[in-house]
């Protein structure tokens, strides 16, 4: 086997930090949604909205991060 053949490019670092920063926002509302549905809504209705929510913050963290293991390796 040969070594690992290095695609690197040159992004700003700029792209990079605000890629990074959204990523950490969103997954802090991620876990700022599970810890209010971990400490019980009071209603059905909360606890509905709250999953809703949930859901929504995951959809966007799959499609935010599409690709960004590939994005991260040229970035290096």
């Amino acid at each position: 086997m040969g070594a690992a053949k290095s695609n690197a490019v040159d992004l700003p670092s700029s792209t990079v930090d605000v890629l990074l920063s959204e990523l950490r926002e969103e997954c802090e509302r991620v876990a700022a949604l599970i810890q209010r549905l971990e400490n019980r809504p009071d209603s059905t209705k909360e606890k509905d909205e709250l999953f809703g929510e949930l859901s929504a913050a995951v959809l966007h963290l799959h499609t935010h991060t599409a690709g960004l293991d590939e994005f991260l390796c040229e970035a290096e």
